[in-house]
């Protein structure tokens, strides 16, 4: 049930910010509004959507949206692509809210009374910056691939620690996340939200986050996450999909590291993972030979211990039919 404004200073009264990113999404982008402004909410909140200067008639959509909800809608059309964190980062300055929640313009809420639980979960509980819930992964044509994700990098439920961080381990889905707005007054530059990596902003989000206060993940399961592969790559699963991207994801989680400790002054320091990295670039050149994925196995490899990589590969080696599996179906889906 959509909260509209009573008089002109309640307009400007948001208790929440709803932050959607699109980029060539008019096939998803009704259903994921829609989902919004059902949410069932006795306060008022706003939705700043951020395209990316698609190609397709997402702005269109958008701005259909915005005539029928000119109060609740506020829509950020580039005129250049601008890349996917730099252009979420732009809407969390603009968010007025002192929540702030994130939905890609190609995913959904499944549950109406998402937005309710979640603030009522941060009222109730001051300590806590943040919050998250389990989800489900649909395809393109919504057929339900995983009921609720269970898969690798799933959070255990209660208290998100940096210790979880620290092993690869994330507080789930950006559309899950419902956090106290602290870009209104920022204790710290956060910028690094989009000079960390162009496409890479939920982990970013959530070191900052998780080094602020406490996070906490509900067993709730209210929205769903879309996941498929197109053939012209343009969008972010399609893109990795046949390219070794770990040199770039050490390089990234380096420069959280180092952001960490400059910035926030807390010192942090990833369990060591470059011999898995190395397995897998290995199945990269096997699967898909490119100068690209050979150039980056030889990099990663220089950067391992070659003890603890031959001791790794040997454990790992009766495991690698089910790893490649894994992979696959990761893929597919």
């Amino acid at each position: 049930m959509i909260r509209e404004a009573k008089n002109s200073h309640e307009k400007h009264s948001y208790f929440l910010s709803v932050v959607v990113l699109t980029y060539n999404h008019e096939n998803f982008i009704r259903q994921c509004l829609d989902s919004i402004l059902e949410q069932d909410t006795d306060f008022l909140f706003e939705i700043l959507v951020g395209d990316d200067c698609s190609s397709d008639k997402t702005s269109e959509i958008i701005a259909e949206y915005q005539h029928r909800y000119p109060h609740i809608i506020k829509p950020v059309l580039r005129s250049e692509n601008i890349g996917a964190t730099k252009n979420q980062y732009d809407l969390f300055l603009k968010c007025s809210g002192k929540y702030i929640a994130i939905l890609d313009g190609d995913d959904a809420w499944t549950h109406k009374e998402k937005l309710s639980i979640q603030t009522n979960f941060l009222e109730k509980n001051e300590d806590y910056i943040a919050c998250t819930h389990r989800y489900s992964v649909i395809d393109k044509n919504n057929k339900v691939i995983q009921q609720t994700y269970d898969g690798k990098g799933r959070p255990a439920s209660g208290d998100y620690l940096i210790t979880d961080f620290l092993n690869y381990t994330y507080y789930g889905h950006p559309g899950t996340l419902v956090f106290k707005n602290i870009f209104l007054d920022a204790k710290h530059d956060y910028s690094i939200i989009y000079k960390a990596d162009r496409w890479i902003c939920d982990i970013t989000l959530c070191l900052i986050l998780t080094n602020l206060g406490k996070v906490y993940v509900l067993d709730n399961n209210m929205a769903s996450y879309r996941s498929f592969q197109l053939k012209d790559h343009s969008n972010w699963t399609s893109s990795i999909a046949k390219k070794n991207i770990y040199l770039e994801r050490i390089e990234f989680l380096k420069k959280l590291e180092e952001y960490s400790k400059s910035e926030m002054h807390i010192e942090i320091k990833h369990v060591d993972r470059t011999s898995f990295y190395v397995l897998w670039s290995i199945y990269f050149i096997i699967r898909y030979p490119s100068s690209h994925n050979w150039r980056t196995f030889k990099k990663i490899y220089k950067l391992s211990n070659s003890k603890d990589l031959i001791t790794y590969i040997t454990k790992q080696f009766f495991k690698l039919p089910i790893h490649i599996l894994n992979l696959l179906n990761n893929k597919r889906t």
